[in-house]
C-alpha cells in the first residue's frame, strides 16, 4: 500500500515552473536558489516560514520549504500533496490556514522576544515551539497552534 509520504519520496519532488514560455521542472531547493517568484506567500511570510520550518525540521529552509508549499497551494486541490489536504479543512481555506499560522507565529516571536523568527537563537525558537505545541499562546487566533505545527512539520519532513 502506498502512502502520500512514500509517493512524495519516491517521485523526487520536482515542481513545474513556466519560465520564458517554457515549462521547466526543478526541485524546491533549485526554485529557492533561482529565486523563482512565489504566488501565495509575501516576503515577510517567507522570512517567518523558512525560519519556523527550519527550527522544526533542520534543512527545511535550504530544501525550499516555501517554494514547495507555495507551489502546492497555487495548484488545483487534486494536485496538492500537502498534509492539509488530508486534514478535513475546506480546500479554498488551505492558503489562509498557512498564512494565519505564519502570522500568528511571527507575532508570537515579536511579542515574546522582540525579534523575528530569523533573528531567534535555537533556544528561543525551541521555547516558542514548545508554547505553540502546547497551545499556550494567548494571542493565537484561528486553528490551534499545535495543529498548525503538526501540518507544517509534516510538510517539511516530506520535503
Amino acid at each position: 500500500m502506498s502512502s502520500r509520504r512514500t509517493f512524495i519520496k519516491q517521485s523526487g519532488v520536482a515542481l513545474s515552473y513556466l519560465l520564458g514560455g517554457t515549462h521547466i521542472l526543478m526541485t524546491p531547493a533549485a526554485a529557492r536558489e533561482q529565486e523563482i517568484a512565489l504566488q501565495v506567500f509575501s516576503k515577510t511570510e517567507v522570512l517567518t516560514l523558512e525560519a519556523l520550518a527550519d527550527a522544526m525540521v533542520p534543512g527545511a529552509q535550504e530544501a525550499g520549504i516555501c517554494h514547495f508549499l507555495d507551489y502546492h497551494l497555487a495548484q488545483d486541490v487534486k494536485d496538492c500533496l500537502l498534509m492539509i489536504k488530508y486534514m478535513g479543512l475546506a480546500n479554498q481555506a488551505f492558503p489562509d490556514f498557512y498564512k494565519a499560522g505564519i502570522e500568528n507565529a511571527r507575532l508570537h516571536a515579536v511579542n515574546r522576544f522582540g525579534k523575528s523568527w530569523a533573528e531567534l537563537n535555537s533556544t528561543d525558537a525551541a521555547f516558542l515551539l514548545d508554547e505553540m505545541a502546547s497551545d499556550t499562546v494567548a494571542t493565537w487566533k484561528g486553528a490551534p497552534a499545535s495543529f498548525f505545527l503538526l501540518v507544517l512539520r509534516s510538510d517539511a519532513a516530506d520535503l
